[in-house]
């Protein structure tokens, strides 16, 4: 009777096994007809039984019905459940060769479903959903092409690296920006120069000037015709303090391009701020030792911008402020003289020089006051700190003049400009 018993017994477990891998069978057989509901119950009866909850092949029959959900849902978290189950399979037989040739569309469909929900969330401004799909859907590729046995990889979305950096930018998280940025970048994608700008910026704020620098460069490379890398270039020159380089640059491009205006009148704005630099608090700083050769190339640049464009408001003004700002030097060493000094010969020399240049700055400013005057409304917030800054010097020109009409006239509009 034992033996007979253990019989009975060792049959009863034989037909159990059985029926659980027929589940694994009609869950296969009701995905073919996409009836997704049983298919799914007959997967997860299986799922639940000990002898077939270990079984590589029943957690890909799982994956493959609950990537055949996702997919008709565009459900990203049904479609991570199958990337899941597919995961759970390999961990069981990494071997595994059983439906390779299904696979690969699966597994696209997984990251399709996660990484459009991802393009929707970044369409709606939604920086943390956005970024951990399209997280999740480089996970799947990545994980997809590391298998043994792929018919065919699933090809690198640059377009994807790339936009999962700059949702993890808009998130604030730079360190995994910085990552999926670079990688685009390396990859060269093409699709958007915007990639290099927001990745050049937070290499700068990391304080990272090698990085910085690079993704200038490689943004250059890409796309040559884009202004802003070289707008990007001399702010690295500047910040940098690498004012021979800036200077080189500023040169060469001039010499490539004789007749931009424009850019002229860039270069003479940086040499006469180099050649005037301020502290972080904005008060004058020492003036380099090369200051009467800066603010020499300074003039003769900002007269080539007047030569072409003899109304140009802001080469006006500033070509006035350069000999403005010369005169006060000289009118602050004539005040620094004490009483027995004002009528020595030092002092006379120190007003002529003041004068002269108040003299020569005059025609600019007022040159300038024209022609911000007739902008009218259309000035915008730099040209008006400009235009106030112009009177404000003509006002103190007029005075040390005694010429009080026009002082008048220039706090008018001083007083319009509030």
């Amino acid at each position: 009777m034992k033996k007979l018993l253990v019989s009975v017994l060792l049959c009863s477990a034989t037909v159990s096994v059985m029926a659980q891998k027929a589940k694994v069978s009609s869950a296969e057989e009701n995905l073919t007809k996409q009836d997704l509901e049983k298919a799914k119950a007959d997967i997860d009866a299986a799922l639940q039984h000990d002898k077939t909850k270990n079984d590589a092949k029943t957690w890909f029959v799982d994956g493959r019905v609950l990537e055949a959900m996702g997919t008709k849902a565009k459900d990203p978290a049904l479609a991570l459940q199958a990337y899941d189950a597919f995961k759970k399979a390999y961990e069981i037989n990494p071997d595994m060769k059983d439906g390779v040739l299904t696979l690969n569309q699966s597994m696209y469909n997984i990251y399709a479903v996660v990484a459009n929900a991802g393009y929707a969330a970044l369409n709606e401004q939604k920086w943390e959903p956005a970024l951990n799909n399209f997280s999740k859907a480089e996970e799947v590729v990545s994980f997809y092409n590391k298998q043994k046995n792929i018919t065919t990889a699933l090809p690198t979305d640059t377009a994807l690296i790339f936009y999962t950096g700059y949702a993890a930018s808009q998130a604030k998280q730079t360190d995994a920006a910085l990552t999926y940025l670079q990688k685009a970048a390396d990859l060269q994608f093409k699709g958007e120069p915007a990639l290099y700008v927001i990745l050049g910026q937070l290499y700068e704020e990391k304080g990272d000037n090698a990085n910085w620098l690079k993704a200038i460069e490689q943004g250059k490379a890409v796309f040559p015709k884009d202004k802003r890398f070289n707008d990007m270039e001399m702010l690295y020159y500047t910040k940098t303090g690498k004012t021979a380089e800036l200077l080189g640059m500023l040169e060469k491009k001039i010499a490539e391009n004789p007749n931009d205006v424009q850019l002229q009148l860039d270069y003479a704005i940086r040499l006469d701020n180099l050649a005037n630099p301020r502290d972080p608090n904005g008060n004058d700083a020492a003036k380099p030792a090369n200051y009467n050769e800066l603010i020499g190339k300074a003039e003769e640049a900002y007269k080539k911008v007047l030569a072409a464009n003899p109304s140009d408001a802001i080469a006006n003004f500033q070509l006035g402020a350069l000999y403005f700002n010369r005169a006060v030097v000289f009118n602050k060493q004539l005040n620094e003289l004490d009483s027995k000094q004002q009528t020595s010969a030092k002092a006379k020399e120190l007003q002529t020089s003041m004068e002269g240049l108040m003299n020569q700055s005059l025609p600019y400013f007022e040159k300038a006051d024209e022609s911000f005057t007739a902008k009218g409304a259309s000035l915008d917030a730099s040209d008006k700190q400009s235009y106030e800054s112009c009177l404000y010097a003509l006002q103190k020109i007029y005075a040390i003049k005694n010429q009080t009409a026009k002082m008048d006239e220039v706090k008018k509009k001083l007083d319009g400009l509030k």
